[in-house]
Formats: C-alpha cells, structure tokens, sequence
C-alpha cells in the first residue's frame, strides 16, 4: 500500500523519497502536457539528459532553477506560491510601546 503524500503526512519521507514523488509528478505532467522528452526538454531549456534523469528517478536533487523551467512550461507555476508561505509577523520586533516595528542592527557595532 502506497504512502499518502500531502501536507500532512509529509515529514513521514525521507528526501531521497520526496525527491522520488517530484520526479514521478514530473514525468505524469510532461505526459499530461503531451510532450515527448525531446519537446520537453527544449521547451524548458534543460537538456534532454536531465529530463531522462530526473523520470528515471537517477537525481539525488533537482535544482531550483530547473524545476521553475519545468513548471513554467507545464502551466503550473502558481505551485511554488505555496512553496514558502509567508510568515506572521513576529511579536519580538514590534516596540510595545509604540507598536512600530523595531529595526534590526547588525552585530558589528563601532565601539566608541
């Protein structure tokens, strides 16, 4: 029985296994899209070697760079929003006073 790979249950994977998940993801969305790894690979900019490497699961990674092209071309780019979310705004950099936000000063103060 397969695994349920969601938001939830990600931190269950290793990242040998999530890198697996995005490869297989990749290969049905260039499937999807109707292309052969040859037009895919022209389409994205990458080689078709790192196409056939990357469906073939013989990547330990995938560079940022590379899974934007990938997504560009598909259609789904709007994916990587949810990529890094933003964060609330921490409650240690507002002034209680003032409620202004407080500026961060670099460590390598002038000594006077």
């Amino acid at each position: 029985m397969e695994r349920v790979f969601d938001r939830y249950t990600i931190y269950e994977f290793s990242d040998g296994e999530i890198i697996g998940r995005l490869c297989q993801k990749v290969k049905a969305v260039r499937l999807s899209c109707c292309f052969s790894q040859k037009e895919f690979a022209e389409k994205c900019g990458v080689s078709i070697i790192t196409i056939k490497r990357i469906e073939s699961y013989a990547v330990n990674d995938i560079t940022l760079g590379t899974l934007l092209k990938i997504m560009r071309v598909s259609g789904i780019l709007e994916g990587i929003v949810d990529l890094i979310p933003d964060l609330p705004e921490s409650p240690y950099l507002i002034n209680e006073k003032t409620g202004k936000m407080v500026q961060r000063f670099n460590s390598k103060r002038k000594s006077i």
